[in-house]
């Protein structure tokens, strides 16, 4: 690819073409701090923000493991989700303790409970680099080189960084696919502990039957806080205020998060071959996984409390992937994505230099879709498919082969040897999964595949080879090494001799793989470069898992023939649980049935907005325009998905936990006081 420079626009002509941009284009509201959106902000709702109000929002604003949260107290205090800090619960629960279902406050700083690897970055500064990462790529270089250079050059920014101020970690986020570079510095509080979780059946009220639905009853927030030389972190100057109302229907909302990524400047090729290959073949590994999981989680309770994290998530990625996949099926999407592309290159074909520079690049890209599309199968299905024999096998193969490198076939040796446990029940059944839908997914003359099944069934093909193998037996895998190639090619192992087959077959496509995706990522680029050459930064950028602000307002929507409430309320929560007689998952927790007599029922449990969200906004605070925190994001409707690769603002909805439903349950269940009043700023300093 040719080494490409931004072409400079007169200012007048950007701000003329952002707005159209934005309408057409469906880029979403996902926009980041150094270029913050006040003309949007004051056109779209009258609102000029006051001088520091971005960097005050900016400052309060926190990521954590694979989270977002923030600041709300001037101590250190930090809000975020219960599920993004579920595991971590788990893991510091006594062993004769439960808090992930039972739930946990401490009753004061002094119970606070330290969690071992969680961290909270606070983005403290924002370089742009663009400039350096580009830097040295001659013209003509082929995407390979193009690629190579741009990541040692942001070896070398980050180096430099480190070296200047090593307190910070720094991270070169590529905006506009890859357009615009930015250096994030972040102050990292490593020392961070548990201070309150809710019950696990009142934060993931309704389960998975409610996941991705509205209206809705879960109460689904934590508190942590960070310390800094074993005392509460000095937040006083950055933090956000607890407001005494909430979220009020038709105000002026946002939310400010880290949306882990979107695909909105992906072309149509890319989204047909999502919607065709990529994520059917993703979703039915994850539809067969969760019903052996589930079938195992019904053996015992203690097999049930080993999964039950597991699980959740992976119901949680479910009906997001179906979300994605039923968007991409949708032909209106597709019909306004086609629609999009079209105005877009016709922007970039009305200029010659533009067009010069990147008029070919969704052509090409369209080409690379095709070749993934025929390798793709192979890609999913030419694997171990998580079967330890076949994985010992194929590093048997690549030990002994004279064109494996020396430290390459050392380590193949090595693991080879490393791990000869038998496999567990859940493994064969995942393996028998496999072997079934490679079967849908691989022609039937495949050669790996015939290998496995030798004419058989999936279940008595895998326990066949199982019973046939002796690679379960460490003198028979060190009698293969030694005798080295010789030995493997004369082998009559079964999995031998289907590790014979694969691992060349593995080596053409990690090859073809990253070809193709050094190819894609340089022609995204360029369209990344074509947007912010047409249109500046008055669009926003897709989701890169890092801090931006997202406007909205909060406003119910049309729902199944009727109309979704803007809020939901207690008498809704216990109206649920009643209806479904207290059973799982709309069952309550007993404090809750308890003290129902104590809990103001006319108070708000969750609320939608149509801030602009995605996975990774995950705990983000909402707040109003006066900073203030009114809810905490926790959710989409399902029609949100869709949004992942066009912007629409009709039906989906951001979903979020009230105030009143968070102060009700640390008052009236915990009888946690000491923690509203220091949210609501009546604690003592």
């Amino acid at each position: 690819m040719n080494r490409t420079r931004l072409v400079a626009l007169p200012a007048a002509l950007l701000f003329a073409l952002a707005l159209p941009a934005q309408e057409k284009l469906e880029l979403g509201k996902m926009w980041t701090f150094e270029n913050a959106p006040l003309e949007h902000l004051e056109k779209a709702h009258g609102f000029k923000p006051p001088e520091g109000w971005f960097d005050q929002v900016r400052l309060s604003s926190l990521r954590i493991p694979g989270c977002s949260a923030s600041f709300v107290s001037p101590k250190g205090l930090i809000m975020t989700n219960h599920h993004c800090v579920r595991d971590a619960v788990a893991r510091v629960s006594p062993r004769d303790q439960d808090w992930v279902k039972n739930g946990f406050a401490a009753k004061s700083p002094a119970e606070e409970v330290k969690i071992p690897g969680m961290d909270a970055r606070q983005l403290a500064s924002m370089e742009d680099v663009t400039a350096r990462v580009d830097e040295g790529i001659p013209a003509g270089a082929d995407d390979a080189t193009v690629a190579k250079m741009r990541a040692e050059n942001e070896k070398k920014i980050l180096d430099a960084a480190k070296a200047k101020n090593p307190d910070f970690e720094y991270q070169v986020v590529r905006l506009f696919q890859g357009a615009q570079a930015q250096l994030y510095a972040y102050k990292v509080y490593r020392d961070v502990r548990l201070v309150a979780a809710p019950h696990l059946q009142s934060a993931h009220f309704g389960g998975d039957p409610d996941n991705f639905t509205y209206p809705r009853y879960g109460i689904d927030f934590s508190f942590l806080r960070a310390y800094e030389d074993d005392k509460p972190a000095d937040s006083s100057k950055h933090y956000f205020r607890w407001s005494a109302t909430g979220a009020k229907e038709g105000e002026l909302v946002f939310v400010t998060g880290n949306p882990g990524n979107t695909g909105r400047l992906l072309t149509y090729a890319q989204l047909e071959y999502l919607r065709d290959q990529q994520l059917p073949i993703r979703l039915g590994q994850i539809d067969s996984t969760l019903v052996i999981l589930k079938r195992a989680a019904a053996q015992s309770p203690q097999i049930e409390r080993q999964l039950r994290t597991q699980i959740l998530g992976m119901e949680n990625s479910q009906k997001a992937i179906r979300g994605y996949h039923n968007g991409l099926l949708d032909a209106k999407l597709m019909a306004a994505k086609k629609v999009a592309e079209e105005a877009f290159r016709s922007r970039i074909d009305a200029q010659p230099d533009l067009k010069k520079k990147f008029g070919d690049a969704w052509d090409k890209l369209a080409a690379v879709q095709k070749d993934r599309m025929a390798m793709t199968p192979s890609l999913a299905f030419h694997t171990p498919g998580g079967n330890n024999l076949i994985a010992r096998a194929l590093n048997v193969v690549r030990a002994v082969d004279p064109n494996t490198a020396k430290e390459a076939a050392e380590q193949a040796r090595k693991d080879a040897l490393a791990d000869l446990r038998p496999s567990n029940p859940i493994q064969e059944a995942l393996f028998v999964d496999f072997l079934a839908r490679a079967q849908k997914w691989l022609p039937k003359n495949d050669p790996y595949l015939n290998a496995l099944l030798r004419g058989k069934a999936p279940a008595e093909a895998a326990k066949a080879l199982r019973a046939d193998s002796k690679l379960d037996e460490r003198a028979a895998v060190e009698a293969l090494l030694d005798g080295g190639a010789e030995a493997v090619k004369a082998s009559d192992d079964p999995v031998i001799a289907a590790a014979r087959i694969l691992a060349p077959i593995v080596e053409k496509n990690q090859k073809a793989d990253a070809a193709a995706r050094t190819a894609e990522s340089v022609q995204a680029t360029r369209i990344g470069q074509a947007l912010f050459a047409a249109y500046g930064t008055k669009v926003s950028p897709d989701a890169t898992f890092t801090l931006r602000l997202s406007d909205g307002v909060v406003q119910g929507f049309p729902y199944n023939g009727t109309i979704a409430p803007w809020r939901t309320s207690f008498y809704g929560l216990y109206g649920r649980n009643v209806e479904f007689e207290n059973k799982y998952p709309f069952d309550l927790p007993q404090p809750w049935l308890d003290k129902k007599d104590k809990v103001d029922m006319t108070k708000s449990v969750n609320f939608v907005s149509t801030n602009d969200i995605i996975g990774g906004n995950s705990g983000s605070p909402v707040i109003n325009k006066d900073r203030e925190i009114v809810g905490l994001i926790f959710d989409g409707n399902i029609e949100m998905l869709a949004n992942n690769y066009l912007y629409r603002d009709d039906v989906p909805r951001a979903v979020s936990v009230h105030v009143d439903a968070i102060v009700t349950t640390l008052k009236v269940i915990f009888e946690a006081d000491w923690i509203v009043e220091e949210l609501q700023g009546n604690a003592g300093n």
